[in-house]
């Protein structure tokens, strides 16, 4: 992908409100997702025909990818949606390299949450993580309430966006 300083500019920006966002209120705004995904897809199809049909390929790819992980709960609706909207801006050359990388940020901040969280908590993660390997929906929702601290997952998305984007340059 091939971006003027001011697009990529936009798409850091971008990305830094929403993982600000979702680190401070696990919240992501349809504010911050929008523009990502529709200025992803405009500077893929400035490339061509082949780049913002690349683009629609990656949306598709990464949201199919995450439905299940979302659809049972172990993944937040803001989370998922920045997960897709810069999937365009990542392109389908780096979508290995997006998703390897946000999935190393998240157990990073899945360690620190870890860590952040009192005993109870912590046996309720690792229950979670029971769940998970089974493939069941979670036994305890993965929300911050009392001592227990929650992952940032759109933070996570967004340095593997970045990364992926950066290295793919």
């Amino acid at each position: 992908m091939t971006a003027s300083p001011l697009a990529f500019g936009t798409f850091g920006f971008l990305l830094a409100v929403a993982a600000a966002s979702d680190a401070a209120g696990r919240r992501i705004s349809n504010r911050i997702t929008v523009p990502l995904a529709v200025g992803g897809i405009a500077v893929q199809a400035a490339a061509g025909l082949a780049g913002a049909a690349g683009a629609l390929v990656a949306v598709a790819a990464v949201g199919a990818l995450l439905w299940v992980p979302w659809s049972r709960g172990w993944l937040g609706g803001g989370d998922w949606k920045l997960a897709v909207a810069a999937a365009p801006w990542v392109g389908l050359g780096s979508l290995a390299s997006y998703l390897t990388t946000s999935a190393v940020a998240a157990g990073g901040l899945a360690a620190v949450a870890w860590v952040a969280s009192g005993g109870a908590a912590r046996r309720d993660i690792g229950a979670n993580l029971r769940a998970a390997a089974a493939g069941r929906p979670l036994s305890i929702p993965a929300r911050a309430a009392g001592d227990r601290v929650s992952v940032p997952a759109g933070a996570a998305f967004a340095v593997g966006a970045l990364c992926a984007v950066l290295l793919g340059r």
